[in-house]
């Protein structure tokens, strides 16, 4: 199976939130970071966690890759996910960049990016908070 192939057959197992088909395209120790989350997730046992995590806080999440680039060793590709989690009233659509290395015909390492500067952790905070006494000079 091709790079392209193995990203495309994982976004159609994370749309349809299929736990069994999204672990069965990983290696056993492969890793799966999503910055986003805060975690590398290292082996299956970690990934299927961290899947049933997403699938649990998510109402909805979907993955739209719109052009994907391949070599022998790493597919990168571009798109969007649409999201809702359960604690929102409306879904969100992020901006996402993925990196897929393959061994085997299977996933050793999945990278998924995406650009959440619209949606800031609430511990965050401002990054350039004004104090009274700066905002009085």
């Amino acid at each position: 199976m091709s790079l392209q192939a193995q990203l495309e057959s994982y976004c159609t197992a994370f749309n349809d939130r299929n736990l069994d088909a999204v672990l069965s395209l990983f290696t056993e120790q492969a890793l799966f970071e999503m910055p986003l989350l805060g975690q590398r997730l290292i082996g299956k046992g970690e990934i299927a966690a961290g899947f049933r995590r997403i699938f649990e806080v998510s109402q909805s999440a979907t993955i739209t890759l719109s052009a994907t680039r391949e070599s022998n060793q790493v597919a990168i590709a571009e798109g969007k996910m649409v999201a809702k989690l359960h604690r929102d009233k409306t879904p969100v659509e992020l901006p996402l960049a993925m990196t897929l290395e393959g061994r085997g015909g299977e996933i050793a390492r999945l990278s998924t990016y995406l650009d959440a500067r619209p949606y800031r952790l609430w511990a965050d905070g401002p990054i350039f908070a004004a104090t009274n006494s700066a905002a009085n000079q």
